[in-house]
């Protein structure tokens, strides 16, 4: 974590003169948290990233009299230029902010969760354990987007929810500024969490109140997750069939494909239950497979699919944000990766799993052109022979 009150803890170079800036205040941009610092040598004015988040190790400067913007070319396009333009151009419409206060103390950890993508903001929050349990003198304040305020773990200081779309994230707006500027006047010392971008220390249980998977259990489920805008088709993009007008076709494909896959893990694993989650309720599955598909998310179905992945033995799903929950709280996961996506190989998967050689099992991930009949078998294997696996693998921790 990093200190910002009395004093901020940063030591930052004038990206013109590269002498040290001595930064004078706190800018809640929204998804990034930023110093403003006037250079004493060449007296420019500069806003800069603190290393927090996504920040960290990719920070960005802004000189906006001189309108630059200054850093590296990774992480330029999907966070330097978007900072650069919300500062640019503030958004001057009021946002609701709700604050609810649990405990009061001088002494907080500042947790920024706001993001404009759902899974960098879940990431972000997981942070929230550690701060509770390695601080807990320090109260620790949770500022999270509305869709997120159901899984803010007990135990925290105060709330502070933003009603905010997540696509309208990456702007800049003052009043979310001002906000906290005056918030920050409340407490005698504060810091703020580095916000790890992938954090590997949390238990699940503690965000969504429901228990991971239980492997004794005889009756448990094998599930696929549904998305509508990344589909089960190795040839066709959703892009390419949205511009062809078989947006409708490739949804039924998708369909008949996961049908397939269940129609060959059922050969071996005959006794599960076969479930589709997921957001789009698109195409019609037959009487054997439990649609538990939603139009939308909100705390009541969220919560109630995390039951429906904590009584998967096994989940299957295309790479993306979709996959976090589900892998916390089911037994095992495969992860269907398209081509384009190996680049972000794993950031999708919240491993609930210290040894390596039992991940390797868990935590499978496979190309989305995996035949179809393949997958079915991959899949039937993992669920029937888990324990066999472990059995030998775990040889040495019995002596």
């Amino acid at each position: 974590m990093l200190k910002i009150k009395p004093n901020i803890e940063i030591k930052a170079t004038c990206p013109h003169c590269q002498n040290y800036l001595s930064s004078n205040g706190v800018l809640w941009q929204g998804i990034h948290v930023c110093y403003e610092a006037t250079c004493s040598e060449c007296n420019t004015a500069i806003v800069g990233d603190l290393p927090v988040g996504h920040a960290d190790p990719y920070s960005f400067q802004v000189d906006l009299e001189k309108g630059i913007l200054f850093g590296g070319d990774l992480g330029r396009k999907e966070l330097g230029e978007p900072l650069f333009d919300s500062l640019q151009n503030p958004a001057q419409e009021a946002i609701e902010i709700k604050k609810e206060v649990f405990k009061e103390l001088n002494k907080v950890i500042i947790l920024n969760c706001i993001d404009c993508l759902y899974g960098h903001s879940l990431l972000k929050l997981l942070n929230a354990q550690r701060h509770l349990e390695v601080h807990p003198e320090l109260g620790l304040i949770a500022i999270v987007p509305q869709l997120l305020r159901w899984m803010v773990p007990d135990g925290v200081a105060e709330i502070w929810t933003v009603n905010l779309p997540l696509k309208r994230s990456k702007l800049y707006f003052p009043v979310f500024d001002r906000f906290v500027r005056e918030e920050c006047q409340r407490f005698e010392e504060i810091y703020v969490s580095k916000a790890y971008s992938h954090p590997g220390y949390f238990d699940i249980s503690r965000f969504t109140k429901v228990a991971k998977h239980n492997f004794e259990s005889p009756d448990f489920r094998i599930t696929f997750i549904w998305r509508e805008d990344r589909l089960l088709l190795k040839q066709f993009s959703f892009k390419l069939l949205k511009k062809l007008g078989l947006v409708k076709w490739g949804f039924a494909l998708q369909n008949r494909r996961i049908v397939k896959v269940f129609s060959e893990i059922k050969k071996k694993i005959p006794k599960a239950k076969f479930s589709v989650t997921g957001l789009g309720t698109s195409t019609k599955f037959p009487d054997w497979i439990d649609d538990k598909r939603v139009t939308k998310f909100d705390e009541k179905t969220e919560r109630k699919i995390c039951e429906i992945y904590a009584e998967s033995r096994l989940v299957i799903g295309i790479h993306g944000s979709n996959m976090l929950l589900p892998s916390a709280h089911a037994g095992m996961t495969i992860d269907l990766m398209p081509t384009d996506r190996w680049g972000n190989f794993a950031q999708d998967i919240l491993y609930q799993e210290e040894d390596p050689r039992f991940a390797s099992f868990r935590y499978l991930y496979l190309p989305l052109s995996v035949p179809l009949k393949e997958l079915g078998f991959i899949a039937g294997t993992m669920v029937q022979k888990r324990q066999h696996f472990y059995s030998n693998m775990a040889a040495d921790k019995r002596k």
